[in-house]
């Protein structure tokens, strides 16, 4: 009898947290709209290099940009080549180890110059892309560079919601600060119904043994 009202008890403690925490599914239009970059690709090298933990390796993609949804207003940068880097010992981290064309959406780091991807964003080979979700992307990008164009940035014109932070705000410690509030929230969220539940729980094993005992006496 015990065994069976703590059993529950205590699955509510066994929660699977997992290392990469995202603000929900990512979808081709999230996935575009927080993006700094969004590109077709081939990456046609890969290098690994060490990351100073054993054999973990930080991987360098080099990749020939095809075509490109989306620049962020980089108009300068990454219209022909760039440099994906990817580490394992960020959690969040895609690391393109294969050779081959891809969906590329990417965050531009400000204090190297590389571009990197996490998997808060939908990744996807070439070849796995519908014609639906072609045309959505070209929706997207259209949409895009029309509201980029209409906007005035000396009076500082809001935009809609495709228009993203500006560049010193898509720095690599600024996105990994923004999911750590995002992955405690979540945390506290989790352990608040898991106190409540608990609480729950107890009230009314003491309940039962009061109850129990009443019964014995009579």
């Amino acid at each position: 009898m015990r065994f069976r009202l703590f059993f529950p008890f205590l699955l509510l403690f066994s929660v699977n947290i997992s290392a990469c925490k995202c603000n929900g599914k990512p979808t081709l239009k999230s996935s575009f709209e927080n993006a700094d970059f969004v590109f077709i690709g081939e990456i046609y090298d890969v290098t690994e290099i060490p990351s100073g933990f054993k054999t973990a390796q930080n991987i360098l993609s080099k990749v020939k940009i095809n075509k490109l949804y989306k620049s962020n207003d980089f108009n300068e940068f990454y219209q022909h080549n760039a440099t994906l880097f990817g580490s394992p010992l960020h959690s969040c981290d895609i690391l393109f180890t294969q050779k081959g064309k891809y969906l590329i959406f990417a965050f531009a780091e400000q204090d190297t110059g590389l571009l990197y991807s996490d998997q808060c964003f939908i990744q996807k080979k070439l070849d796995e892309l519908s014609p639906a979700e072609l045309k959505e992307l070209e929706f997207l990008s259209n949409r895009y560079k029309k509201l980029s164009e209409s906007s005035d940035l000396s009076n500082h014109v809001e935009l809609t919601d495709l228009i993203v932070e500006d560049f010193n705000q898509s720095d690599r410690k600024v996105n990994e600060q923004k999911r750590e509030i995002s992955t405690l929230t979540q945390q506290n969220n989790r352990y608040k119904m898991i106190i409540y539940i608990s609480v729950f729980v107890i009230i009314m094993l003491l309940i039962a043994l009061i109850l129990l005992r009443r019964k014995s006496r009579h």
